[in-house]
C-alpha cells in the first residue's frame, strides 16, 4: 500500500516538556558547554499543540518559558538576567513513511516566531525558525520527544546577536482519528429491503 494511501496516523497531538536555551552568542562554537550556555529550569517550561493536515505535513503551535541567570553566558556576557519567553508557528514534515518504524518518527520543521528576552537590549526579537527532531513512540499514542532548533533574529543584526538555539525534550500524546460509523447506512439497507419486499407482496396479493 502506497503511504498516500495510508490513514491518517493521528489527528492532534500534544505535548509538555522541558526547555534549554543556549544564548551565548559564539554560533556553532562549543554547542554542548550546558554548564556555561544553556539556561533552563527544573519544572517543564515548554508547551506544544500539533494538528495534522496530510501526507506527512503538520502545523504546530509552540509555547516557551525559562530564565536567564547571571554567570551563564548571554552574547559575551555573564552579568545578564532575566525573563526568556517565546511563541513559534511552525510547518512540520514527517518522515515516517520513509523511515518504515512504528516507534520510530523524525521530522523537520521551517516557521516563524516571536522572542522575548529582558536581558538584552533589544527585548522583542521575530524569528525565522529551523529544528529537526524525533519521536519515540512507547505506548499506543504516547511518545517521547526531542528537538533541537536554530531560531534567526529578523532584525537589522541578520545573523548576529539575536539568533540563539533552543532544545527540548518531553513527552508527546496523539489523538487518532475517529474512525468512520456505517451502523446509520446498514439500518437505512435493511429498511429498504423491508419495504421492497412489502410492496412487492401487495402486488403478488
Amino acid at each position: 500500500m502506497s503511504w498516500y494511501a495510508k490513514p491518517r496516523p493521528y489527528s492532534w497531538m500534544f505535548g509538555v516538556g522541558w526547555n534549554f536555551v543556549e544564548d551565548d552568542g559564539r554560533g556553532f562554537c562549543q554547542p554542548f558547554d550546558v554548564k556555561q550556555s544553556w539556561n533552563s529550569l527544573p519544572y517543564p517550561t515548554r508547551l506544544t499543540v500539533d494538528k495534522y493536515l496530510k501526507r506527512g505535513l503538520s502545523v504546530e503551535f509552540a509555547g516557551a518559558y525559562t530564565t536567564y541567570k547571571l554567570g551563564k553566558l548571554i552574547n559575551d556576557s555573564t552579568n545578564r538576567s532575566g525573563m526568556f519567553l517565546s511563541f513559534d508557528f511552525n510547518c512540520k514534515y514527517s518522515f515516517y513513511h520513509l523511515v518504515n518504524v512504528p516507534w520510530l518518527d523524525p521530522y523537520a520543521s521551517l516557521g516563524l516566531g516571536m522572542t522575548q528576552r529582558t536581558a538584552l537590549p533589544e527585548a522583542y526579537t521575530f524569528t525565522g525558525n529551523v529544528a529537526f527532531g524525533v519521536n519515540f513512540w512507547v505506548y499506543r499514542g504516547l511518545g517521547i520527544n526531542l528537538q533541537t532548533s536554530g531560531k534567526i533574529g529578523l532584525t537589522s543584526d541578520f545573523l548576529g546577536s539575536s539568533d540563539y538555539f533552543q532544545h527540548s525534550i518531553g513527552l508527546v500524546y496523539k489523538i487518532q482519528p475517529r474512525k468512520g460509523n456505517n451502523n446509520f447506512n446498514k439500518r437505512q439497507y435493511k429498511w429498504t429491503n423491508k419495504k421492497m419486499r412489502y410492496k412487492s407482496s401487495r402486488k403478488s396479493g
